[in-house]
């Protein structure tokens, strides 16, 4: 992953801005910020999406995820940190579909609440109508079919019936004027160019014909 902005988290440049950072850009559609804690072996990264929304987040050694893993790399005082640019790759360990607004995290920090309840959008497809993220959170997603009968399985995939105006079963008579109109244009041509060419020829034959007949 490339790059955008990286520096140093201090007293001066605090997560609220770094987060705010990440909600703001507007030249990557879901960022990934990587934080380095200077004071422990803490290190891990959270995924962003369109909108200011914080989507997930996994901390490196431990292997956590999720609400805990966003909560303890934003509670880092002294570090640094990178803004990654995942080239439109979808990074699924930074994705838990937690949808948590950025605006309502920052007055919380750094001692962010042991639960994510109350911070969550209640109505994450709202959030995926206007961010274009595509990402449907699980509890959303339409329930599957368990199990198909025997006849289901084995039906025949039916036939595609094309609609009797669909532009593919219709003669194009404007196409066929225009060609007829163009032969019509060049055999009027080719008689005058005879004519032009063979006048003489022409007026000797006629006059022999017309002789012959008295």
């Amino acid at each position: 992953m490339d790059v955008i902005i990286e520096g140093k988290i201090t007293a001066d440049e605090g997560i609220d801005d770094i987060l705010r950072t990440c909600a703001e850009i507007k030249s990557v559609k879901t960022p990934v910020l990587r934080i380095n804690d200077n004071n422990s072996d803490l290190q891990g990264r959270i995924g962003f999406s369109q909108g200011g929304y914080i989507v997930g987040g996994k901390i490196v050694p431990t292997g956590e995820s999720g609400y805990e893993a966003v909560r303890r790399l934003l509670s880092v005082s002294e570090g640094n940190y990178a803004i990654l640019d995942p080239m439109r790759k979808h990074v699924a360990d930074v994705n838990q579909s937690l949808w948590i607004k950025v605006e309502k995290i920052v007055p919380l920090l750094p001692d962010l609440p042991e639960s994510p309840e109350g911070l969550i959008d209640p109505h994450p497809q709202d959030a995926i109508r206007q961010t274009g993220n595509m990402e449907i959170p699980p509890n959303l997603q339409p329930d599957e079919k368990k199990d198909l009968s025997v006849d289901e399985r084995a039906e025949a995939p039916k036939s595609v019936v094309v609609n009797a105006a669909s532009k593919s079963r219709k003669f194009d008579l404007g196409y066929w004027r225009f060609f007829r109109a163009g032969l019509c244009i060049i055999a009027g041509f080719t008689v005058v160019l005879s004519v032009f060419m063979y006048h003489n020829e022409l007026l000797t034959f006629f006059n022999n014909l017309f002789l012959s007949q008295k």
